[in-house]
């Protein structure tokens, strides 16, 4: 995920978007497969390679901007990961599903204002 030259609310949503895009394909399915069926070790190994690959890329983003003003940044990336991939997982694929754009903005504005 490439950042550069953009200020911290955009690389924000830019690190945001890939988790909401990611739910849109069909997020029922997603939920059904992740919450209802049972998790092979190949799949949790990628689940497990991806929530490693979020947090390499929002390390290098928070590392770009000296505006972050988090006292405790590994702590900050692991909670900002866990709640924009649960977040999205779970209004996504709801019986009521919240507009993609809605949560974007949202996650974005809520990450944005905890980082500065």
């Amino acid at each position: 995920m490439d950042t550069t030259g953009l200020d911290l609310g955009q690389a924000i949503r830019r690190f945001v978007h890939q988790a909401v895009d990611h739910h849109r394909v069909d997020p029922r399915l997603l939920r059904m497969m992740v919450e209802e069926a049972p998790l092979s070790e190949e799949l949790l190994t990628k689940i497990s390679r991806y929530d490693r690959k979020r947090a390499t890329e929002l390390r290098t983003l928070l590392a770009a901007h000296p505006e972050v003003r988090v006292d405790d940044p590994d702590t900050a990336v692991r909670i900002i990961v866990t709640t924009v991939e649960l977040v999205t997982h779970t209004l996504m694929a709801a019986p009521e599903p919240v507009d993609p754009q809605r949560l974007e903005d949202q996650l974005v504005t809520m990450v944005t204002r905890y980082l500065q």
